[in-house]
């Protein structure tokens, strides 16, 4: 199944709205990616030697290829298939949220509860704040069962 992304940036760099209440992923600092499951989004956050790569690819100005397996991920050329991020709640969660909704959005959140400067990639059912954020090129993202 094919599903269209709509991706957003911040009008000011590092300016974005907050995450919301969501479910702490409870081993995930520390760990290469740490989940977020809220009630209409999934979060991500990734160690910075990974963080500019994906940003730089997600929510850059070109347009990846995307695809996403139950058990890998592949962007562009490279793919990723670690157990402990591909078999977590939270990748089955993201995966639901892309199934389920008609339309998923893009963009960089925050949280007070984690440390200055940290960045959640964000996929949500809603569209962000439009006072923040505009929008850029959409991403196609292909998604297998």
């Amino acid at each position: 199944m094919e599903k269209t992304i709509r991706r957003y940036t911040a009008y000011f760099p590092r300016w974005c709205q907050a995450f919301g209440d969501h479910v702490p992923d409870p081993a995930g600092e520390g760990r290469a990616v740490e989940w977020l499951i809220g009630s209409d989004s999934v979060g991500v956050i990734v160690l910075p030697e990974v963080r500019h790569l994906l940003l730089h690819a997600l929510l850059g100005g070109k347009q990846p290829v995307v695809e996403s397996y139950p058990g890998l991920i592949r962007l562009d050329q490279r793919e990723y298939a670690e157990p402990s991020v591909i078999g977590h709640a939270g990748y089955r969660a993201l995966r639901e949220l892309l199934r389920d909704s008609p339309e998923a959005h893009m963009f960089l959140t925050y949280h007070l509860i984690y440390p200055a400067g940290t960045r959640i990639i964000t996929i949500s059912r809603n569209s962000p704040l439009p006072l923040l954020y505009k929008e850029m090129a959409r991403l196609s993202l292909i998604l297998h069962d």
